[in-house]
């Protein structure tokens, strides 16, 4: 009894043995002392050293595009005309009619107003002012200006018999004067006066005779009919 125990406990050793995986025991250079009872641990397998890789420099070229905009620029030529000059170097307007005359305080710009019907038609005193507007009614300053006014009403495309000008009367002195406030005042030979309440108008005549100047009726209406005014406006003035 005890021998067939003792032989099935051998067999089931024998049994777990062979189920047991072989290890190898690596003996050699074992620093243990019992190995045969207590084998070293298995060495390690040397490890591989990782392998270098060289590492290449990346030739990928990076191409860069650059776009050229081409621009064509238009040079465009702009002629600039230079406005036309308004004033003289009198400092007369060139836009209108104006003749200068060299006044004792400085240039005067003066015209006459156009007579628009052949029929000698006669313009009172107090319209002048009004008619000459945006200029104003205008004395005859200097000899030039009443010459150059005389042969411009001969030359009329319409008869011009007498034209007024700025004048007024002063009862303390008992003289006329020039009164359209830029002319020198003083009229050195005095008008013919026809009417003590008339204003002084030009009596233009015929060449070759001069003309003269005379007081007749503001109305305009006389022996001489008188049917326009001179104007005009202030130029380059020499104070």
């Amino acid at each position: 009894m005890i021998k067939t125990a003792v032989i099935l406990f051998s067999a089931v050793v024998v049994a777990n043995a062979m189920m047991r995986p072989i290890r190898i025991q690596n003996y050699e250079d074992c620093s243990c002392e019992h190995h045969e009872t207590e084998p070293c641990d298995e060495e390690e397998e040397p490890s591989t050293p990782p392998k270098t890789v060289p590492t290449t420099p990346s030739t990928t070229q990076k191409t860069t595009t650059k776009s050229s905009t081409s621009t064509t620029v238009t040079s465009t030529t702009t002629q600039t005309t230079s406005p036309p000059t308004t004033t003289s170097p009198t400092g007369c307007p060139t836009t209108q009619r104006y003749t200068p005359f060299k006044r004792k305080n400085g240039w005067w710009c003066g015209s006459m107003i156009q007579v628009s019907s052949s029929i000698n038609v006669p313009m009172p005193y107090r319209d002048a002012e009004e008619l000459c507007l945006p200029a104003k009614f205008a004395s005859l300053e200097t000899e030039e200006e009443l010459e150059f006014f005389t042969r411009v009403a001969r030359n009329s495309r319409f008869p011009i018999t007498g034209f007024w000008a700025a004048s007024a009367y002063n009862a303390t002195s008992e003289r006329w004067y020039w009164s359209d406030g830029q002319a020198d005042p003083n009229i050195e030979k005095q008008p013919t006066v026809r009417d003590t309440n008339g204003r002084i108008a030009v009596l233009v005549g015929s060449d070759p005779d001069p003309a003269i100047l005379e007081v007749v009726p503001q109305s305009g209406r006389g022996s001489v009919t008188i049917s326009t005014a001179v104007c005009g406006v202030p130029g380059l003035q020499f104070s």
